[in-house]
């Protein structure tokens, strides 16, 4: 009979991807997997017919006035009774959260059942629905050692297994070399856009563009902004590739000579497993400050560039640019120390602890 485990994560991309590449993994395996997602989690899911899904209403009472607390209670208290009524019908063999308020009711309900439950934790700072469940789980799992917000009382449980990635980011070969000598730069927003990188960015790639450096760039951006960046780019003779969220960017980030991006924990390790120097430039209302300590920690590593949002205008990404531009050494050593701090082997690391358990 088919072990099966109920998988739950939502909101972004952040959360999301990491899930279906591990759901994928389990599939493959020959083990039964269904997702407990929100509406936004499971918009994700459109192109991967064989994972399997449930919405949960789900809320938060973090952020909002007394009476909209009051709510998200009630919301909590609802979606408990419905995730048990979930249990019950589907009988899994095990619970794996990936942190965050969705993750929170059916983790909860699976202490009725006294059913095992792992939870994983990619950022650097404990998230604070994992800081309550950590109490209840059997193993908690760690992209790597978190030294912010870490309860130590739970440390004997905790395993650090890597980043969970698409395994064709983690197997790919090697760079893709550039023949027509473009210097190639990769913009990342993550899934909520970052409406800034397309008021910022191309007005300074215009500038070194001019100075006779051929450049080419693919731009990730939110759908209001990408016609008229792409118009942009076109207008001033620079070769460039206008994309929304939902490409698959392997090509791309293996194409590419420096990365722009937001620094979600997903969207850095994929850059450090491909060794694609970046530039990060952290959302600076995170919950946690959680991505600027992703940054941090790569920052402090050699394995990428920091600029906070407040000090991200033409001028500084402009010199900056130049600057690494003008020093391939500095993109080079960047590059070496990521392949210092890259990992292969998440998915055995993961089904290895499964298998302990069930």
């Amino acid at each position: 009979m088919k072990k099966k485990i109920i998988f739950s994560s939502g909101g972004t991309g952040g959360h999301i991807f990491p899930t279906i590449h591990l759901m994928n993994h389990f599939f493959n395996k020959g083990y039964e997997v269904l997702l407990l997602t929100d509406h936004r989690g499971n918009n994700f899911l459109k192109n991967y017919k064989n994972l399997r899904s449930i919405i949960l209403k789900v809320d938060t009472p973090t952020n909002k006035n007394f009476l909209r607390k009051i709510l998200s209670f009630f919301v909590i208290f609802y979606s408990i009774i419905k995730s048990i009524v979930i249990l019950k019908r589907e009988k899994p063999d095990l619970i794996f959260g990936f942190g965050g308020y969705v993750s929170f009711p059916i983790s909860i309900a699976s202490i009725f059942f006294k059913l095992p439950l792992v939870i994983y934790e990619n950022n650097m700072v404990f998230g604070r629905a994992n800081k309550f469940l950590g109490i209840f789980s059997k193993k908690i799992l760690v992209a790597r050692k978190i030294k912010i917000n870490f309860p130590k009382k739970f440390e004997k449980k905790t395993h650090p297994v890597g980043s969970i990635l698409n395994k064709d980011i983690i197997n790919h070969s090697k760079k893709i070399k550039n023949i027509n000598k473009y210097f190639s730069i990769l913009i990342l927003g993550g899934s909520q856009g970052a409406e800034i990188f397309g008021k910022i960015v191309p007005p300074v790639i215009k500038i070194i563009n001019e100075k006779g450096i051929k450049m080419q760039i693919f731009q990730q951006c939110i759908s209001s902004q990408k016609d008229s960046i792409a118009k942009f780019y076109e207008d001033n003779n620079i070769k460039n590739h206008v994309f929304d969220f939902n490409q698959n960017i392997l090509d791309l980030i293996l194409s590419t000579d420096l990365a722009i991006t937001r620094c979600g924990a997903s969207t850095t390790a994929e850059l450090v497993q491909t060794s694609t120097p970046f530039i990060g430039v952290p959302l600076p209302n995170s919950i946690d400050d959680h991505q600027f300590l992703n940054a941090k920690y790569y920052e402090e590593l050699g394995c990428c560039l920091l600029l906070d949002q407040k000090n991200f205008n033409t001028s500084s990404l402009l010199n900056l640019i130049l600057t690494i531009i003008n020093d391939k050494k500095k993109l080079e050593i960047i590059s070496n120390n990521m392949k210092k701090n890259n990992n292969k082997n998440v998915y055995i690391n993961i089904e290895n602890i499964i298998k302990e358990l069930i």
